[in-house]
């Protein structure tokens, strides 16, 4: 194997136990919780949550070890309150310039989770239907599907990848793929936790 090769396999197997470790915390502590304060699916959300620190503290703070809010991605340590990328390069349209409509904390252990405002059908905004986890933070590359990855609580029930309702051909996870809701992270998990060659890295 030549060099370049030996690191992109090397970087892959340290994004999929990153991954993997993120995934496994954020679902037991979810799962704490709810033993707490009732299933994710009765929890405040949107115009409910009048005060998103407060919101922050009961359901988010005690279930994660020594986890930051931070009002703004620059908070967390980022360049920018627009932080993210597509695969194709196009900023995403996620921005974090303020907590009064969304949950931004991080970790211990560097790991970022971002909790965006989603609209639903009937015009009601939610907190707590879509996860996107930074598994490194505020370093490079900040890319959907390299080391930012989409997670979904749409059933209400469990942590899902964003896709997992999808059949694996119409997996939409490549270079070409647009908009901020890729489905690379139900591609890796569907083909048993691996980047594999068709990925694109």
């Amino acid at each position: 194997m030549t060099l370049p090769s030996i690191l992109a396999k090397t970087e892959k197997q340290e994004t999929i136990a990153k991954l993997k470790k993120a995934y496994s915390v954020l679902s037991q502590g979810i799962k704490r919780s709810e033993s707490d304060n009732g299933e994710i699916s009765e929890w405040p959300v949107g115009a409910e949550i009048t005060d998103v620190e407060a919101y922050f503290n009961k359901y988010w703070r005690p279930y994660y070890k020594k986890p930051k809010i931070c009002k703004t991605a620059i908070a967390c340590g980022y360049k920018s309150i627009q932080a993210w990328v597509n695969l194709n390069g196009d900023k995403t349209g996620w921005f974090v310039s303020s907590t009064e409509s969304r949950v931004l904390f991080m970790l211990s252990d560097g790991t970022l989770i971002f909790s965006p405002r989603n609209s639903t059908a009937d015009g009601n905004n939610v907190y707590v239907n879509f996860f996107f986890v930074d598994i490194n933070g505020p370093k490079n590359p900040n890319i959907l599907g390299r080391d930012v990855f989409i997670f979904t609580l749409s059933d209400k029930k469990l942590l899902r990848p964003y896709g997992y309702n999808r059949q694996y051909k119409n997996l939409d996870c490549s270079m070409q793929s647009s908009g901020n809701m890729n489905d690379c992270t139900a591609k890796i998990i569907a083909d048993g936790w691996q980047i594999k060659d068709d990925y694109p890295w």
